[in-house]
C-alpha cells in the first residue's frame, strides 16, 4: 500500500467532511461516516484530529485564508477603491459559488454551535475568523490605494462580513445569482464612500 502523507490524510478527511455533512446535514455526519466517505479507519482520523469540531475549524481556517488570499492578491497600486472592493467581493462569491454546500456546513456549524452552550466558542471564534480576515483586506486596501477608512476597520470589517453573509445565505435560499452580483456591486459603492484620499504633503 503506497505512502500517504498525514497532511494528505488531513485533506481527504476534511473533503469528505464536507460531502457527508452536504447530504445527511453536519449532526448526522459521524466521524465513523466521514472515515467510510474518505476510505479509511476511525484510527486514522483520530491520528489526524483529536474531533470533528477540530477537523471543522482547520477546515474554516483553511477556507478563510483562502478568502483572503484571493481577495488580496486581486489589490492592485493605484486601483480605484471600489473597484479594488468588488473585485475582493467577487473573488469570494465565486468561491462560494462554486461549492455552495461547504458554505452551507458552516452556516450549520455556527448555528449548532450557538445552541450548544459547550460549543459555543466555535461559532465565537468562526466569527473572529471572518471579521479578522475582512478587516486585513481593508487594511492593506487602504495601503495600496493612499486611503483611510473614516470606520475603524474592526467596525468596517463586522459591516462588510455581515453584508456578505446575508447575501450567501439568501442565495443558497433562493439561488438567484444575478441579485447577489448587483447587490456586491452596491455594496462596492456604498463601503467605497467610507474612504477618504489620504493627502500627500509637499516636501
Amino acid at each position: 500500500m503506497p505512502y500517504v502523507s498525514v497532511e494528505q490524510r488531513r485533506r481527504d478527511l476534511m473533503d469528505a467532511a464536507i460531502r457527508v455533512s452536504a447530504e445527511v446535514g453536519l449532526a448526522a455526519a459521524s466521524t465513523r461516516a466521514i472515515c467510510a466517505e474518505a476510505g479509511v479507519q476511525q484510527s486514522v482520523f483520530h491520528y489526524c484530529f483529536s474531533s470533528k469540531e477540530e477537523l471543522l475549524r482547520e477546515l474554516t481556517r483553511e477556507v478563510v485564508a483562502g478568502f483572503v488570499e484571493k481577495a488580496v492578491g486581486s489589490l492592485t497600486p493605484g486601483i480605484d477603491v471600489e473597484e479594488s472592493i468588488f473585485k475582493g467581493l467577487m473573488s469570494l462569491w465565486e468561491t462560494v459559488r462554486a461549492r455552495p454546500s461547504k458554505q452551507l456546513v458552516f452556516y450549520e456549524l455556527t448555528i449548532g454551535a450557538v445552541r450548544a452552550p459547550d460549543r459555543s466558542d466555535i461559532a465565537e471564534w468562526q466569527y473572529r475568523e471572518y471579521y479578522a480576515s475582512t478587516g486585513e483586506f481593508l487594511a492593506k486596501l487602504a495601503a495600496t490605494a493612499g486611503i483611510e477608512w473614516t470606520v475603524p476597520i474592526p467596525v468596517l470589517s463586522r459591516m462588510v462580513t455581515t453584508a456578505i453573509d446575508g447575501l450567501i445565505l439568501g442565495w443558497l435560499a433562493d439561488g438567484r445569482a444575478d441579485e447577489v452580483e448587483a447587490s456586491l456591486a452596491s455594496f462596492a459603492k456604498l463601503f467605497a464612500g467610507l474612504a477618504v484620499v489620504i493627502p500627500v504633503v509637499a516636501a
